[in-house]
């Protein structure tokens, strides 16, 4: 898998490739960025809040330095615009990530959907979807969804 994620990112990295898939913990990280921005961009609209939320997830859950994690979005953002679609992403995912983990990052997908304050149909499907691919039970998609959105009034 990881010799997968090294053909995908290398297009895009360069010679950076080896630097970012040599840590496994690095590969986690540029995985579910990936999927971070796919989010951003599926509604067609990048919201300044969505993106700066993602700074902070990389900050907060990821302890990505600023510098760092702006170098890591442009990598992720040219590998998502070269993505056919985001199953190899899951896919790495599925094997580096346990079970509380994928659902951390499914909040973590909803806090990006949110952090304009605006719910797209399609964010909410691409979700959904993620959450299916990555073995999420329905429970605890809805559940990180009200956590992050609250309570449908």
């Amino acid at each position: 898998m990881i010799e997968k994620l090294k053909q995908i990112f290398s297009s895009t990295l360069g010679d950076n490739t080896d630097a970012y898939l040599a840590n496994q913990q690095q590969s986690k990280v540029l995985a579910a960025v990936a999927l971070m921005i796919e989010i951003i961009a599926v509604d067609d609209e990048q919201h300044e809040t969505e993106k700066a939320m993602l700074r902070q997830i990389l900050a907060s859950q990821f302890d990505v330095e600023d510098s760092d994690a702006e170098k890591l979005i442009a990598d992720a953002e040219r590998a998502h615009s070269e993505a056919t679609d985001f199953y190899r992403f899951t896919a790495d995912i599925n094997q580096q990530y346990n079970e509380q983990e994928k659902i951390e990052l499914i909040e973590m997908l909803w806090q990006i959907a949110w952090a304009d304050h605006e719910l797209q149909d399609i964010e909410e499907h691409v979700i959904r979807k993620l959450a299916s691919l990555l073995y999420v039970s329905h429970k605890d998609f809805i559940a990180t969804k009200l956590k992050v959105v609250g309570e449908p009034s």
